[in-house]
């Protein structure tokens, strides 16, 4: 029996163009709703996001100043309402971008009906990764998801986080102290699956956390090069509300310096090369 151990964001789909786009729509949006300017609402994006260590940070709108200072008088159901308009653009834009990149849904379903064990492993939250393998539709191939600890005080709308809710037994956590690029953490996703590390794969878009990662686990490790392209200015607008702190960038680029060097096993132009790596090519 094989494993295929998939990281989710770039590697399945385009996380940076979608979470961009959609965001930039919202802050427009925010902006002449709030009478802000965007700069002032992406800086106390920074600040929400960094409290709770998380770029992604669910209904991380609700908390800005700039929300409480036009609308604090409102209970929650009455915010959400008044937030309703921002809210809509971002999720048409995120239904409008987010993607699967080319043959991966039919990769994940050939992979899946020959024997192969499909988990994935995201650095997302849990109610982010999995409402987009469910969005996509692809939730079905894998056997379970690994996610690590997130804060969250829950979905504003608690019927909608009912419906959000992974099925028992899906969702396997992982602590935080066995982040990328732990070799740990691939070991440990192994020893669970009952799968010797000989017989694993781990394909993810980023050498100094994936590559780097699953090379010291002693797993098959493939570089999803396609998941490094992207329009840069969407990046640059992701770093102005990133999570890290100034010492987790400055630990960045160490580990960056640390894996000069670094070769994945193999490179991967698109998913459905994968397909010949796992020994599913007719």
């Amino acid at each position: 029996m094989q494993l295929l151990i998939t990281d989710l964001d770039n590697t399945l789909y385009d996380w940076v163009t979608f979470f961009s786009k959609a965001f930039q729509a919202m802050i427009r949006e925010l902006s002449g709703l709030l009478g802000c300017s965007e700069d002032e609402l992406l800086e106390q994006f920074k600040a929400v996001h960094q409290h709770y260590g998380n770029s992604e940070q669910p209904y991380a709108v609700l908390e800005l100043p700039a929300v409480h200072a036009r609308f604090g008088h409102l209970s929650r159901p009455e915010l959400l309402q008044a937030l309703d308009p921002a809210l809509h653009v971002f999720n048409r834009a995120r239904k409008q971008h987010l993607r699967l990149y080319d043959g991966v849904e039919t990769t994940l379903a050939r992979a899946h009906a020959a024997g192969t064990v499909i988990v994935g492993y995201t650095e997302a939250i849990l109610e982010n990764a999995y409402f987009r393998l469910k969005s996509l539709g692809i939730d079905k191939y894998f056997h379970h998801l690994y996610c690590l600890e997130g804060r969250w005080s829950g979905h504003p709308d608690a019927a909608r986080e009912e419906v959000l809710r992974p099925p028992l037994g899906f969702v396997e956590r992982i602590p935080l102290s066995e982040r990328k690029p732990s070799p740990r953490l691939l070991l440990d996703i192994c020893q669970r699956e009952g799968v010797n590390p000989r017989d694993a794969w781990y394909v993810g878009d980023s050498i100094t956390r994936d590559i780097r990662m699953a090379k010291e686990a002693c797993i098959h490790a493939v570089w999803a090069k396609y998941g490094t392209r992207y329009e840069r200015h969407l990046w640059d607008l992701l770093v102005r509300i990133t999570h890290w702190t100034d010492e987790a960038v400055a630990q960045d680029v160490r580990l960056r310096e640390d894996s000069v060097g670094i070769q994945p096993d193999f490179v991967i132009d698109s998913f459905a090369e994968l397909e010949r790596l796992l020994g599913l090519s007719r």
